[in-house]
This record gives structure tokens, sequence and C-alpha cells, in this order.
């Protein structure tokens, strides 16, 4: 059975003291304590000015950071339309109560100038003055008529339309409307 050196993550195995492979020469180097610094390849060419450009961000955090600016910007709108609809009904609501006030005041106006209205008018002087000077006559007994609401009511149908009836019953009708009036 052959063994092989491994390196790797789990653990160092070695059988033989064959030589690893480069990298993990390096890897170990880089990682021994005692090992000091790495040479620099530019020592003594002065100081060393190194580029970094950033890094470009990927076109899905892009549209993540402007849909996100565009739900705080809808958001904000939001806000301030909230606060002017409440400002707008708190107005509306000073306007109602003081048409309200307005309203009891008028209404009692009416009140006060109904009583002195009918304190100018004696509708008794009124209509005594009225039947002496022949303008107003008195009801008669003849011209007012008492309905009799104890029967119960009923329905007359007719089925045929005779034009002398109605003419004949058009002409009573007349008669006693022109009799109630005189």
């Amino acid at each position: 059975m052959t063994e092989y050196a491994y390196d790797g993550n789990a653990a160092l195995k070695m059988s033989a003291p064959e030589a690893p492979p480069q990298g993990v020469q390096e890897r170990r180097r880089s990682a021994e304590p005692n090992a000091g610094p790495a040479p620099d390849p530019n020592q003594g060419k002065g100081p060393v000015v190194t580029k970094t450009e950033p890094e470009p961000k990927p076109k899905g955090a892009r549209k993540l950071a402007f849909s996100a600016l565009a739900v705080i910007l809808v958001m904000a709108a939001m806000v301030v339309m909230i606060l002017a609809s409440s400002a707008q009904l708190v107005v509306v609501n000073d306007e109602l109560v003081g048409l309200r006030s307005e309203l009891q005041t008028l209404q009692e106006e009416e009140t006060k100038l109904m009583a002195q209205y009918e304190l100018a008018y004696d509708l008794q002087e009124i209509e005594k003055q009225m039947t002496e000077s022949g303008q107003m006559n008195k009801v008669q007994a003849w011209q007012t008529y008492t309905l009799e609401l104890s029967e119960p009511d009923s329905v007359e149908y007719f089925q045929g339309w005779d034009f002398q009836e109605r003419l004949a019953e058009f002409g009573r009708n007349f008669l006693q409307a022109v009799k109630e009036y005189f």
C-alpha cells in the first residue's frame, strides 16, 4: 500500500520523507511563525503605490438599491399626503363647528321674528274687517260637507263606457260644484 502526502483542511499526513508538491511548501512557509516576512521584490525602488479599483457592484445590487430608494420615496410621499389630508380634515371640522353655531343662532332669531310677526297681525281683527267690508263671506252651512268614514271603502268597476251617462254625470257634478261655490 502506498501512502501519499496529504495537505488539506483536515490534517497533514506524510509517510515518507518525499518532497511535497510546490504549492504545499509555499503555504507551509507562510504558515510557519518563524519564517518572517517575505522578501519584497520592489525593495530599494522607493515607495510603492498600489491602485485598488473599487469593485463594481453587481447589477442585482444596483436594482435592489434603486428599488429601496423608490419605496422610501413612495412612503415619504404617502406620509406627506396623509398629513395634508389630516390638516384639511381639521380645517373642515372647524368650519363645520362654526356653521353649526351660526345655524343655531339663526334658528333662535327665526323664533324671535315669528313671535314678533304673530304679535304684529291679529288674525281675528283682520277677519272682522274683511267680512264687514264685504271682501270675505262667512261660510254657510250648505257649503260644508262632512265625510262619513264609518262604512268600508268600496270600488265600482264599469265594464263598458257609455257616452251619454258620462255626459249626464259630468253635468250633475258641474252643477253641484257651482252650487257649492256660491
